[in-house]
């Protein structure tokens, strides 16, 4: 499927990075699955734990002076970077991979009088909404500073890289349900073509047309394979610059006249920091995309003096597929990834019973999975799938039906190709029936079997199912409340059931910060200096991620590197 896909995508050509294939490589990565680093780096504890400050190098081999050291070239370092070099500032990236991160291919943003003057939203609202999803304590300063300059920041882009060839389609469809909340906020960037009803193989390419802008024509550095392991700090606490060291083992020291901004994407690839700071959340997840994401940022700014919040949260779909046998075991290996997994479809536990409304957002599906016997959820439908698709109309990435044109990204986010029925059944369902990870039967008897259902099991599992389809046909969901244009009775043969686990994204929780993206010490004094975005700033998801806000992390990341060039440099 990847292979697929990445042939498919020949619109970088003309760039003098780094070409087309790797460009469509980081693309595709966006939401595909990546292999967990063989690095060193992911197992933390051979040098001791991550909390651990090391001592300062006693040998510098190369010093650089720089206006602006930005860590990280992903959804905020590239924004934080070249707002600071066109602002005349001289910039440095450190990137520890050999690339830059893999672009989203949402970006949420409110409120933009330029690009969506039809689709203006009531920012208290959305605050108030985001607080409870949080459990009251989200930080709604850096929600509010979000949702007021996000319109400026996606206008920002826009004006930077159309005219390179970007365009900013505006998502705004969602389902008519008084009782959801989907603010028309979301951004699809595409390279020079945008076809309403799909495909879209431009998309994903907005960080690499980026690139293109701050290395070719603003003149600044992005140093790959080249981590940063410390920050520099006068007797102040005040932070000066940085300690990096590259792949041939040659110490940096590039010194920052202006400001150090961190945006290292979390530490969903670091087993100990997973292990210490959300044990539990991640452990029921047999993939994860992760692998250069070693908590570098957050372990550098602790070390500065900054406090980690509470609450150890991680963005996980409920999209992986486990085949017969699987076990978990913490390695977040063995599934495959299975977008049809995030669809509302009835999901029962290895008893055979229902147990939630399945009409929720990606990580509370999987949470109510998880904690099921065995950890796990199956998920059943029937042979008139395609239909009950459409009738869901669900949001964002999870989509598998066409919007009406225009209103939404069209296309299939794992390879970019439209969506059809045919699309869905030769790309997700035949590779999955292929290899047995799908099981497809004409009665729900022999769906039981190959579910693995002993007698008394299939006889629970099939009255469940009658007792989901009478609610079905009555409208009213009397169990669990799913709202009726999300039920879906399980009567047409064949009929289908899947195993569904978790799929990690990243971890989003991450160090306190004021509405400058500056750390916090415990006693709330400000770390001089030093600037956190991203997956490694805190203050947005504690506890899970509100993903009926399509975009929104990869908004709050560009708008908040965005904001800590420009308050490091002192200008509006």
């Amino acid at each position: 499927m990847k292979e697929h896909a990445i042939d498919r995508r020949g619109f970088l050509t003309g760039f003098a990075a780094t070409g087309a294939l790797a460009a469509a490589g980081a693309a595709l990565a966006g939401c595909a699955p990546t292999k967990a680093s063989d690095s060193k780096d992911n197992d933390s504890a051979e040098t001791g734990s991550w909390r651990d400050k090391p001592a300062m190098p006693e040998k510098i081999d190369e010093t650089v002076d720089v206006d602006i050291v930005v860590v990280g070239a992903g959804n905020g370092g590239l924004p934080a970077a070249t707002t600071a070099a066109q602002a005349g500032a001289k910039v440095l990236v450190f990137e520890k991979g050999g690339d830059i991160a893999a672009a989203r291919e949402a970006i949420g943003a409110l409120n933009s009088e330029k690009l969506a003057p039809d689709h203006m939203e009531d920012v208290p609202t959305l605050l108030n909404h985001a607080n409870m999803t949080q459990a009251g304590d989200a930080s709604m300063v850096l929600y509010k500073t979000w949702a007021e300059k996000s319109g400026e920041m996606i206008e920002w882009m826009e004006e930077t890289l159309g005219p390179k060839g970007m365009l900013f389609p505006f998502e705004w469809h969602c389902p008519d349900d008084p009782h959801a909340y989907y603010p028309a906020m979301c951004y699809n960037p595409c390279y020079e073509e945008y076809n309403p009803e799909g495909p879209n193989y431009g998309a994903y390419a907005h960080l690499e047309v980026m690139r293109d802008v701050l290395v070719n024509d603003l003149g600044a550095e992005i140093r790959f394979l080249t981590p940063v392991q410390q920050l520099v700090q006068d007797e102040s606490g005040k932070v000066t610059g940085v300690i990096a060291v590259d792949g041939d083992g040659k110490v940096i020291q590039a010194n920052a006249a202006k400001g150090v901004i961190v945006c290292t994407g979390g530490y969903g690839a670091n087993d100990e920091m997973m292990q210490d700071l959300c044990p539990g959340n991640t452990n029921w997840c047999g993939l994860r995309d992760g692998n250069t994401e070693t908590g570098d940022g957050i372990r550098m700014a602790m070390w500065a003096g900054a406090e980690l919040e509470p609450g150890g949260a991680a963005m996980i779909w409920n999209r992986c597929i486990l085949p017969d046998g699987f076990e978990f075991d913490g390695t977040f290996t063995g599934g495959e990834i299975f977008l049809p997994g995030s669809q509302p479809f009835l999901h029962v536990n290895i008893n055979g019973q229902r147990f939630m409304n399945e009409d929720q957002c990606y990580p509370m599906s999987y949470a109510g999975g998880a904690n099921q016997p065995g950890h796990y959820s199956w998920i059943v439908w029937d042979g008139d799938y395609w239909n009950d698709i459409v009738q869901f109309d669900t949001c964002g990435c999870s989509r598998l039906a066409p919007a009406p044109a225009g209103t939404a990204f069209n296309a299939d986010v794992y390879d970019c190709e439209a969506i059809t029925e045919e699309h869905l059944n030769e790309f997700w369902l035949a590779p999955q029936l292929e290899n047995g990870n799908l099981k497809k039967a004409d009665t729900l008897d022999e769906l039981a079997e190959a579910m693995g259902f002993d007698a008394e099991t299939a006889e629970t599992f099939k009255a469940t199912v009658a007792r989901y389809n009478e609610m079905a046909a009555a409208g009213e969901d009397v169990d669990f409340g799913k709202p009726a244009y999300r039920l879906s009775d399980v009567v047409e043969p064949p009929f289908y059931a899947a195993r569904i686990g978790g799929n990690l994204l990243v971890t989003i929780h991450g160090v306190y910060t004021d509405e400058y993206s500056r750390p916090l010490r415990n006693d709330g004094s400000v770390i001089e200096g030093l600037y956190v975005c991203g997956n490694d700033q805190g203050g947005f998801y504690p506890h899970n991620y509100p993903s009926n806000f399509t975009g929104i992390n990869a908004g709050r990341t560009a708008t908040f590197g965005r904001i800590a060039a420009k308050h490091a440099l002192g200008i509006e």
